[in-house]
């Protein structure tokens, strides 16, 4: 029995070193699309990230702070994330034309941005998602 017990111990060290490590990993993937500048990248990445964080206690961030764009993609992420809150979506239309859907069903509005920066403003001026 008692080796049965260290086996379990074991597995469940091996379990959170793995997840520690794909949490760094993909820390240090968030953090070269940051600095390249790869919103779309970056915003797939923090959707990633908040799935392996709400898959339970064993699976925990890095230590080390995220930059302030990497806390502003993960509140996004996370308002996306829930049906209930503010949802932004970028779409590509058939002519390659990029447009942001912005979508807030606790009031009912929707916005079609013909950028990131319109769609953000138009969600600050009206004040939804907080």
């Amino acid at each position: 029995m008692n080796t049965e017990i260290s086996k379990k111990k074991g597995l469940s060290s091996a379990f959170t070193q793995r997840q520690a490590n794909i949490m760094a990993n993909l820390q240090n993937r968030m953090d070269v699309a940051a600095a390249n500048h790869d919103d779309h990248l970056l915003e797939l990445l923090t959707h990633e990230r908040i799935q392996l964080e709400s898959h339970g206690p064993d699976i925990s961030p890095p230590s080390h702070r995220p930059p302030n764009v990497m806390q502003f993609w993960q509140r996004i992420a996370k308002g996306i994330a829930s049906r209930r809150q503010l949802s932004l979506e970028r779409r590509i239309t058939s002519r390659g034309e990029e447009w942001w859907h912005v979508a807030d069903p606790c009031s009912g509005k929707t916005f079609n941005a013909e950028s990131w920066s319109v769609a953000m403003h138009w969600i600050e001026r009206n004040r939804l998602g907080h």
